[in-house]
């Protein structure tokens, strides 16, 4: 077989051993804003990003997993406030699903204080299965375990998912749990689940839901977009053995200051629901 043989062989036995590490990570973090309720309106108010007014915010806790055979979803959601637009969406998500009968959970990553940076100490854990896993990654795989389906939430923040849910997906898919070591290569072995993603943005004004659902405004551009999101997303399902099912993605937010901005709201609501129709139902 040859030295190079046998090294791999060893390598793979030694990562894939049962002997146990105890590691313990504290969770530190504390997102609790600073600012009063009347500064962070103040500057709501001013900002850039997409908020919606206290008027029209329409919230909605879901009931949770029970043990009963009912499709399952877990949204996993990476926004600081619970009034933007992306979180109207979720809302919508959650509240449409239930009624439709599928069971809802919300990871909401900064209201939990979900510490997304992946310590020293747990490297091994994640990356090669070596010792224990950390207490508070036992929390959200024990959720992922139950889902049927993980619905990633997060506003775009360069092109990507916003760091809070980036370090979710490195520190909770780890090895041993999202995927193992075979002779032949890593295999994903969440088998059975998929992935959604809804992702608001505001880089072209030029679309809403996925590929080739553009407007008429730099259509090729929005669909190359799409194209590379749809590579990545692909990709990390497959990593974890999972299906991907494509995003919705929100490039159309009502302004401020449209005085149609009821209407304008209502449109997304239902053009949300359509698709996640169109997803989960069809």
């Amino acid at each position: 077989m040859g030295f190079l043989g046998l090294g791999v062989i060893g390598l793979y036995n030694y990562i894939n051993r049962d002997e146990k590490v105890e590691i313990k990570i504290i969770n530190s973090n504390n997102y609790s804003s600073t600012l009063s309720e009347k500064e962070r309106e103040k500057l709501d108010g001013i900002t850039s990003a997409s908020v919606v007014p206290a008027s029209y915010v329409s919230k909605y806790i879901p009931h949770g997993f029970t043990n009963s055979n009912k499709k399952k979803a877990l949204f996993i959601v990476g926004d600081n406030r619970d009034n933007s637009l992306l979180f109207d969406m979720v809302y919508t998500s959650m509240k449409y699903l239930e009624e439709n009968g599928i069971e809802v959970e919300i990871r909401d990553l900064y209201k939990i204080n979900f510490n997304p940076v992946l310590h020293p100490d747990e490297f091994y854990s994640q990356k090669d299965g070596i010792g224990a896993t950390p207490e508070d990654v036992i929390i959200e795989q024990n959720f992922i375990t139950k889902a049927d389906y993980i619905i990633f939430a997060y506003p775009n923040w360069h092109d990507s998912a916003t760091s809070i849910v980036k370090g979710y997906q490195e520190r909770v898919f780890g090895k041993k749990f999202a995927y193992i070591d075979t002779p032949n290569g890593p295999r994903g072995i969440l088998n059975g689940k998929g992935i959604f993603t809804i992702m608001n943005c505001g880089y072209l004004g030029g679309g809403r839901g996925f590929i080739g659902d553009g407007i008429g405004i730099e259509d090729e551009k929005w669909d190359n977009y799409m194209k590379a999101y749809k590579v990545f997303d692909d990709d990390l399902a497959n990593w974890w053995g999972m299906k991907n099912l494509g995003r919705f993605v929100n490039d159309r937010y009502p302004k401020l200051s449209n005085e149609n901005y009821q209407k304008e709201l209502d449109k997304l609501r239902e053009d949300l629901k359509k698709y996640l129709t169109k997803i989960f139902f069809n």
